[in-house]
């Protein structure tokens, strides 16, 4: 009896969630048949079939897990946890006759869920889109289960942190942290790494066929991760809730101090935005080997024109749009804003002072990100060309994550909590990735792709547009980068929406119910 009031306490409404969300890859196969349709390519049934396949395998689902179903599985589960642990919730229910591990078992039961919903709805979407449109299905729900064994080792990991997520707003941030290594050590040759496993194993030639391998040590290595969250669960010393109204520093509530100071102040201690500055040095790392193969394939030239393309800031964005979600809501929900704001301290006061410290972190995240790309390219023998290249468009990151970040402010005033940061996550996913992968495959480097871009307000899109004008060809070296001056529109996609949705935001805020 005691096993099922704590499953109604951890139960929620996420694996619905999870499987709505993996309803994706039937958007993939209508995707691939229209670049087929457009491009006036004529295959045979089978042909056709095989080709879409292959891509929903090769490419799709591949990118459907890194950077969707991985950070989504990491941030629910550490952060409902660390919710959980924050509001005394957890020290409660073991004051009862329950031990540790059977209640760390029920959370590897709801992660197992997640794991299969998010699987049911990936297999039977694509499986379902392509049999409507008569394509063989059996290699596309073998190759999409081997894939989605993945999500095993992603829940290892999480269960291993799941003891260090001492409140929701850190346990955001450490599957935020996790999401940001796991798609750096996609690089490395180890097949238990869930983000490696994926591009191994599966085997792509003339037929589709499975490594066993990978998947016996993806298994292991979850069970095994498992196991020690599990041990150091049981080992930890539970202190009880903390309460973050209690963190806002003595002294700093008075006016002679500044208003924008304070919450500078208060912001800049903000383990969130100092965790951004490391996620983003991390993130241009993930980068170097991308400059290397441009200067080793195509010399100079290529490693400029390899800058550019590098300099969009992806995937920050996954990054950036949930943390900006904490920005707001997190104040609200732990009392902090009604705390500060019962002092002689306006809204207008907390949210421009909020939005300015936010603001200088986001720059440093991107400085440090830019820097290091900008770094490596005069080292490569890039000179003063990459130097200039890397500023200007470095400046176009910067502005696309204040996009970014204002889109964050917005869903954060308009729901906040889980709902507001999953939606994040999914928002990132499809402004960040799938609409602008959706675009080029649709349109392509064309005259047509630079005028459909003007109906997308996508940082990306924009980017890719303002890219092909400086640098139209991979062995050419870039223009000038004046003729980005021919592009204002793509330039004002990016900064209008951005003033729209902090406008929206403060509205919001400004007759929003703290209490």
């Amino acid at each position: 009896m005691k096993g099922i009031k704590l499953m109604k306490r951890i139960r929620t409404n996420h694996p619905v969630i999870v499987f709505l969300i993996s309803l994706f890859p039937a958007i993939g196969v209508e995707l691939e048949l229209y670049y087929f349709s457009v491009h006036n390519i004529t295959l045979p049934p089978e042909k056709l079939g095989y080709l879409v396949t292959l891509e929903l395998l090769r490419k799709w689902l591949p990118s459907f897990f890194k950077y969707l179903l991985v950070p989504v599985f990491l941030v629910l589960l550490l952060s409902r946890f660390g919710s959980d642990f924050e509001r005394g919730n957890l020290v409660l229910m073991l004051s009862k006759p329950l031990t540790r591990r059977r209640y760390f078992l029920n959370w590897v039961i709801e992660g197992l869920k997640l794991a299969l919903a998010s699987i049911t709805g990936m297999v039977l979407s694509g499986a379902l889109a392509m049999f409507l449109h008569g394509f063989e299905v059996r290699d596309y729900v073998l190759g999409s289960l081997a894939l989605s064994l993945s999500l095993i080792g992603v829940i290892g990991i999480a269960l291993l942190l799941l003891p260090l997520a001492t409140s929701r707003d850190f346990g955001v941030v450490l599957g935020l942290g996790a999401f940001v290594i796991l798609a750096l050590a996609g690089e490395l040759d180890y097949s238990f790494i869930p983000t490696v496993y994926l591009g191994k194993v599966l085997s792509i030639e003339s037929e589709i066929l499975i490594s066993h391998r990978p998947v016996g040590e993806l298994l292991a290595l979850s069970l095994a991760l498992s196991i020690a969250g599990m041990e150091l669960f049981r080992l930890t010393e539970l202190r009880g809730s903390r309460s973050l109204p209690a963190e806002v520093p003595v002294g700093v509530s008075s006016p002679l101090r500044g208003l924008y100071g304070v919450f500078l102040g208060l912001s800049l201690q903000s383990k969130r935005f100092i965790a951004f500055a490391v996620f983003s040095g991390l993130m241009a790392l993930m980068k170097l080997p991308s400059l290397s193969k441009g200067y080793t394939h195509y010399g100079p030239a290529g490693l400029l024109n390899s800058l550019i393309f590098n300099l969009s800031g992806v995937p920050l964005p996954l990054v950036v749009l949930p943390l900006g979600t904490l920005s707001i809501s997190s104040t609200i929900e732990n009392g902090t804003a009604r705390v500060l704001l019962s002092k002689p301290l306006r809204r207008k006061d907390f949210f421009l002072g909020t939005l300015l410290s936010d603001m200088v972190a986001v720059f440093l995240g991107t400085a440090l990100y830019a820097g290091v790309l900008i770094a490596y390219a005069v080292h490569l023998g890039g000179g003063r060309r990459a130097v200039e290249i890397g500023l200007v468009f470095g400046v176009l990151v910067f502005l696309s994550l204040l996009y970014y970040l204002a889109l964050g402010y917005l869903l954060s005033t308009l729901t906040g909590g889980r709902k507001a940061l999953l939606t994040s996550i999914l928002l990132a996913f499809l402004l960040d990735f799938a609409v602008p992968i959706a675009f080029m495959a649709v349109f392509g480097r064309s005259e047509e792709f630079t005028r459909k871009a003007l109906y997308f307000p996508v940082p990306e899109v924009q980017h890719s547009v303002l890219a092909s004008a400086v640098s139209p060809k991979k062995v050419l070296p870039p223009g000038p980068l004046v003729s980005l001056l021919n592009h204002k529109s793509n330039l004002s996609l990016i900064v209008i929406p951005t003033l729209l949705y902090l406008a929206a935001s403060w509205l919001k805020f400004r007759k929003a119910d703290l209490r």
